[in-house]
């Protein structure tokens, strides 16, 4: 569904009233299904910069890399949706990290998962032993949010392992066995812009979670289709189905990191 069909159904069908939220909360369907969680302050400063920080730093390279130029590209990674960092040694980009999934236009039969291209250097893994405490954070957080798609996901984290070692794929098997995150894929994101927008190939009943840190002061992000805006400060946690809810986060003063985990 493209940008004008969702605008004419928000138009056609609004939300029946606007949320403003600030404190924790869970928001639940009218089946009492759980389709948001929202932790403002759940990470502590200390582990926002050592744990979250640093990593991103030392991953400039490839944010550098990442930022495209070109029109056509899409928005995520254009060059109009960045802003310039105020920090040293931060780098403006966005880049995704799995060691085991389809190129992008590929995931149809025929075609074999592989490690994607930032992980493809010398220093793939010493940036997933980088992650991995920001990985376990996400997959405690799941284990509370959503325990049954938790542990499906542990079992598919075992199978690919056993996968990719009958397969003879070392580098994957090998990166696997230091991937400490059941979410298969994550993404880094520094000071982009994200419009309002929904993420199509993620499946609709996973949820996703975003963390966000940085030197900026406030923000807000915004659900138009389900009539939500939420504080999104530095230390906050939000979980939801990317695919399902359209999200759209601006921020305009101070430098933001965004680490999106996601199946």
């Amino acid at each position: 569904m493209n940008d004008a069909q969702e605008e004419a159904l928000l138009t056609k069908f609004p939300p029946a009233e606007n949320i403003f939220l600030d404190t924790p909360s869970v928001v639940m369907d009218s089946g009492f299904r759980v389709i948001l969680w929202y932790i403002p302050d759940g990470l502590s400063l200390w582990v926002q910069v050592c744990n979250f920080g640093r990593p991103t730093v030392s991953m400039g390279d490839l944010l550098k890399k990442s930022v495209i130029t070109w029109k056509g590209s899409g928005w995520r990674t254009h060059e109009s949706n960045f802003r310039p960092a105020e920090s040293l040694g931060l780098t403006p980009g966005c880049i995704n990290i799995a060691p085991c999934w389809f190129q992008q236009g590929h995931e149809v039969d025929g075609f074999k998962p592989e490690v994607s291209a930032t992980l493809k250097g010398e220093r793939s893994l010493s940036m997933i032993m980088d992650m991995q405490r920001p990985a376990l954070l996400a997959s405690a957080a799941l284990r509370v949010m959503h325990p049954q798609l938790y542990w499906a996901s542990v079992k598919t984290q075992i199978e690919l392992g056993r996968w990719s070692g009958d397969q003879g794929m070392a580098d994957m098997h090998h990166l696997l066995k230091y991937w400490a995150s059941v979410y298969t894929s994550a993404a880094i994101m520094c000071n982009r812009q994200s419009p309002d927008h929904q993420d199509p190939k993620c499946p609709p009943e996973a949820f996703d979670i975003l963390t966000s840190i940085g030197s900026y002061r406030c923000a807000t992000m915004k659900l138009p289709n389900l009539g939500i805006e939420m504080a999104y400060n530095p230390g906050v946690m939000v979980s939801y189905s990317g695919r399902l809810v359209r999200h759209g986060i601006r921020v305009d003063e101070g430098d933001q990191i965004v680490w999106s985990w996601f199946l």
